[in-house]
C-alpha cells in the first residue's frame, strides 16, 4: 500500500476491549507508519504511582517516558527501564482508567509529548480521546465498537492466553464499569466525534478492520475525502 505522507495522522478511538491497540498497530504496519501507544504512557504513571505511593501530579514531570521499536515491535521505557510488560495486567488497568486518565495534569504533560511526536511524523494513535483532544486535525478519525460481552469476551481470551487469571463474568462488569467511567468522566471523555467513520468489529477480525481503515487512509490521502456513506453516531 502507498504509505500517506509525514504529517499524516490516523486516530482510533473506542471502549475498553475492542482491539484499538492492536489494530492500530496493523495499520501502522500496513501502511509503514509509526504507532504511538498513549495507553501505554497513562500506564507508565500508573505503575510509578503505584510503586512509590506518589501523587501523580507531583511525579509527572520527573518522569521520562520513551517509545522505542526494537526488533520489530515497540517497547515502553520509564526512567530507562522496560516496562513494557510490566503494564499489561489488570491492576494497572483499573488504576489508568479511575485514577490516572481523569488526572488534568498527567493528561496535559502526556497530550503535549504525543502532539509532539505527532508533528514530524504519520502516525497511528489509539485512546479515547485522540479524535477529539490529541489529534483534532487528523486527516482520518475512526472509532471502534462493539457490544460489551464481546470485548468482555476478548479480554478475558487474552489475559489467559498472558497466563493470567480471568473470569468471564468480572471482565464483564469491569468493562460494564469503565464504559460509564470512561464516557462520563469530565476531562476528555471517550466520544465519537462527528467526522469519525463509525465501525462495528464484532464480526470482523484484526486483520479485515485493520484493511478497513487502511483503504479509507490510501482513499483519503488520494482523494482528499473520506466516503462518509459508512459513518454513524454511537450507540
Amino acid at each position: 500500500m502507498k504509505t500517506p505522507t509525514t504529517g499524516f495522522a490516523i486516530a482510533i478511538d473506542g471502549p475498553v476491549g475492542v482491539g484499538k491497540s492492536t489494530t492500530a498497530k496493523l495499520v501502522a504496519r500496513l501502511l509503514n507508519m509509526t504507532y504511538i501507544d498513549t495507553g501505554a504512557m497513562y500506564r507508565a504513571v500508573a505503575l510509578h504511582t503505584l510503586r512509590t505511593g506518589e501523587p501523580p501530579e507531583q511525579s509527572i514531570s520527573n518522569l521520562n517516558i520513551e517509545l522505542h521499536h526494537e526488533n520489530g515491535t515497540q517497547k515502553i521505557y520509564l526512567n530507562n527501564e522496560n516496562i513494557t510488560d510490566a503494564i499489561r495486567t489488570q491492576e494497572i488497568s483499573e488504576f489508568t482508567s479511575a485514577q490516572i486518565a481523569t488526572n488534568e495534569l498527567v493528561r496535559k504533560k502526556l497530550v503535549t509529548l504525543q502532539q509532539q511526536i505527532a508533528k514530524n511524523n504519520s502516525v497511528v494513535m489509539d485512546g479515547r480521546d485522540i479524535s477529539s483532544q490529541v489529534l483534532p486535525w487528523a486527516q482520518l478519525k475512526i472509532y471502534l465498537d462493539a457490544a460489551p460481552e464481546i470485548r468482555a469476551r476478548r479480554r478475558t481470551n487474552d489475559l489467559l492466553s498472558r497466563g493470567q487469571p480471568a473470569d468471564f463474568s468480572q471482565v464483564l462488569q469491569e468493562t460494564l464499569t469503565r464504559d460509564h467511567r470512561d464516557k462520563n468522566r469530565p476531562i476528555s471523555p471517550l466520544i465519537q466525534t462527528p467526522d469519525a467513520i463509525y465501525i462495528d468489529t464484532a464480526d470482523m477480525t484484526i486483520q479485515e478492520v485493520a484493511e478497513k481503515i487502511a483503504s479509507y487512509a490510501i482513499s483519503t490521502t488520494t482523494k482528499g475525502a473520506i466516503p462518509c456513506s459508512t459513518a454513524q453516531s454511537e450507540a
